[in-house]
């Protein structure tokens, strides 16, 4: 069900940057050169994602991904910037700033939350077997060693 998820994503986001193509080539946009060179630049964008996933290399997560993702960004600044007609609009590097935070940062806080999760439990089962391991076979007296810290002194009994 993810993966329909994904693929309708990607496919509605392929589907919207061809009718922008589309939509600038009627109006003559392509006709200006920095448009052009924009429509290039994302051509090799998605040739260097095709290549990473010929690789092996996963295209969401991942060094290299995350650079072509950062470029995805930056040439989407100039963009944002033509479409803030009767507004201020913000400098290039804000905007790509931007952009780039708003990408990057949740997915990078959603793998550092996976990865935490993932290696985490694994970590805690794994201390936990053994800690009990050690409570059985030292007796309830090793208990009192294990905590390490206890806020009072024992009863004298």
């Amino acid at each position: 069900m993810l993966r329909r998820g994904v693929l309708a994503t990607v496919a509605l986001l392929a589907a919207f940057h061809l009718w922008l193509l589309g939509n600038q080539w009627w109006t003559g946009q392509l006709a200006q050169v920095d448009v052009v060179l924009r429509w290039l630049m994302a051509a090799g964008l998605v040739a260097g994602l095709a290549q990473l996933r010929r690789r092996g290399v996963p295209v969401l997560f991942g060094r290299q991904a995350v650079a072509v993702w950062l470029l995805a960004a930056l040439l989407h600044g100039p963009a944002l910037a033509n479409d803030l007609d009767g507004f201020a609009t913000p400098a290039l590097p804000e905007a790509v700033a931007t952009i780039a935070a708003t990408v990057v940062g949740p997915a990078l806080g959603l793998a550092l939350l996976l990865f935490g999760a993932l290696a985490g439990s694994h970590a805690v089962r794994r201390t936990a077997r053994s800690f009990v391991a050690d409570v059985r076979a030292a007796g309830p007296l090793a208990l009192s060693g294990a905590v390490g810290f206890l806020p009072r002194p024992p009863p004298l009994r």
